[in-house]
């Protein structure tokens, strides 16, 4: 059974500010992480609950919302940074 893929407004907004190549990687990673879900890195310690998938030089990390069947998509960035600005984000 595929999981529902819930979007937050940010996440929108960085996928379309990518580049085409990199967008078409990023979708075709969303799809088969509707059917996997627990595909990506369990994320630990101050980050633990959310998932990392990779694509490419980026990551996809989300939330998994075993109960309704559904992944949220929280944040898409550059490997290099994206954990420290998620960690700014909880905050």
């Amino acid at each position: 059974m595929n999981y529902r893929l819930l979007y937050s407004g940010t996440v929108c907004n960085q996928i379309r500010n990518l580049h085409p190549e990199l967008k078409a990687v990023i979708r075709t990673r969303l799809k088969e992480l509707a059917g996997y879900p627990y595909n990506g890195k369990k994320l630990e310690k101050e980050l633990a609950g959310y998932y990392s998938l990779r694509a490419n030089r980026y990551r996809i990390i989300y939330k998994i919302r075993e109960q309704e069947h559904t992944i949220e998509i929280h944040y898409v960035g550059h490997r290099k940074d994206i954990y420290e600005v998620l960690r700014e984000l909880k905050e």
